[in-house]
């Protein structure tokens, strides 16, 4: 028989012992047991709670939206043009004298005049310079009409081109003032023989309707004469070559 001593000490002892391990738990928040006595003991490990948190995510879906884009694509074919330039033996050849009006594909012209000067001026920057052929040359003077009868403007020397023929049969090229002697002392004797030149600019335009009136020159030897002007109009690939050739003598 267990005396009641006995009891009594046992549950003072269990008592102490449960007391030691909730100050244990409470002070350290671990798991420290302390035992001193052979008792058993049930150790109860913390409970780990998993707790699920719902969110709500708001997903903005963009929608994908593929368009079909009908083109019309106009291919150009290829064309082939041909030209056909008229040879030589099919130009047209037009004779004419002084005076006489021609008319050329756009153009209306006409050889007003013939001059052989010994002096010639030109009026250069507001002054006049005065110019004379070296020695054994002559000037000739030509003085030219040309009308413009296209819907355009039109630069003449683009389609036309003049030589000049003596009657030596010798062919000569537009001159120009550079290849002339300057005259600087200029007397009363001089000036009696000098004609004003009025260059016409291969590069000016004649409007539609309209006209212009100038001088082109030509130098050639003192022993020959101006004979007569050849001039070739080709204003266009599609049609002869015209010769105009104009008697000048």
């Amino acid at each position: 028989m267990v005396s009641k001593q006995a009891v009594t000490i046992a549950v003072v002892a269990i008592v102490m012992l449960a007391i030691g391990v909730g100050i244990g738990y409470g002070v350290a928040g671990t798991k420290v047991v302390t035992v001193t006595s052979p008792a058993t003991v049930a150790l109860h490990t913390p409970l780990t709670t998993t707790t699920t948190v719902k969110e709500t995510i708001t997903m903005y879906t963009f929608s994908t939206v593929t368009r079909t884009v009908t083109a019309t694509v106009t291919q150009l074919q290829p064309t082939t043009v041909t030209v056909t330039v008229a040879p030589t033996s099919t130009q047209r050849v037009v004779e004419a004298s002084i005076r006489q009006v021609i008319q050329v594909g756009p153009w209306r012209l006409a050889v007003l005049d013939v001059k052989e000067p010994t002096y010639i001026k030109k009026l250069v920057l507001g002054t006049w310079s005065y110019y004379q052929a070296a020695e054994g040359m002559k000037i000739v003077i030509v003085t030219l009409r040309i009308e413009n009868t296209a819907n355009e403007a039109r630069a003449p020397f683009a389609d036309l081109s003049m030589t000049l023929v003596t009657d030596a049969n010798k062919s000569y090229d537009k001159a120009y003032t550079y290849q002339l002697k300057n005259v600087y002392s200029i007397t009363s004797d001089i000036e009696e023989k000098t004609v004003a030149y009025n260059e016409l600019d291969p590069f000016t335009k004649v409007a539609p309707g309209s006209y212009v009136e100038g001088d082109i020159m030509f130098l050639i030897p003192q022993t020959e004469k101006p004979a007569k002007l050849v001039i070739e109009c080709w204003p266009s690939p599609f049609e002869p070559k015209t010769v105009i050739i104009i008697k000048l003598s």
